[in-house]
């Protein structure tokens, strides 16, 4: 086996593994101010909308790399929770558009603190590499990535 295949395949597995953690962490209940526990992927529904405020139920799906289906769902927890709330557009009774409540605003909020935190550790670690290694990692995750979407196209014919 040549060298070039096997430090892929080493690359490929510690991505995996990577994916696999998070999916762990997406998956675990985070306590709001308000004892509330929403799931790592609703927080991310729930930033989304605050980043686009009035964005459609697709846009979000777009946005997180989901179908319109799982969006929808997630709008959905989250209004039952009090952290959302759903509008038909002025213009279009189909289109659904999304905006935060004011305990939503605060989640937000909260969160937005927690990612500016997690940035600022990465930037630490990874500000030691130099402009160009970060440019290269940054190519390389496009190529993964745009290998992914062909997959799931292929699999999903999206």
């Amino acid at each position: 086996m040549n060298d070039k295949k096997e430090a892929i395949e080493s690359f490929t597995a510690r991505l995996l593994r990577i994916i696999n953690k998070h999916a762990r962490i997406e998956d675990l209940p985070i306590r709001t101010g308000q004892n509330i526990g929403l799931t790592a992927k609703e927080i991310h529904c729930l930033n989304a909308i605050g980043q686009q405020e009035g964005i459609n139920i697709k846009g979000i799906g777009d946005t997180l790399g989901v179908t319109k289906s799982a969006a929808s769902q997630m709008v959905g927890k989250l209004e039952k929770k009090g952290f959302a709330k759903k509008e038909k557009a002025l213009d279009n009774d189909k289109e659904i558009l999304t905006y935060l409540t004011d305990t939503g605003w605060e989640a937000f909020d909260a969160h937005k603190k927690f990612h500016e935190r997690h940035l600022k550790t990465l930037v630490k670690q990874l500000g030691e590499f130099p402009d160009t290694q970060l440019a290269v990692a940054a190519s390389i995750l496009a190529v993964v990535e745009s290998v992914v979407d062909k997959r799931i196209a292929e699999l999903f014919g999206e």
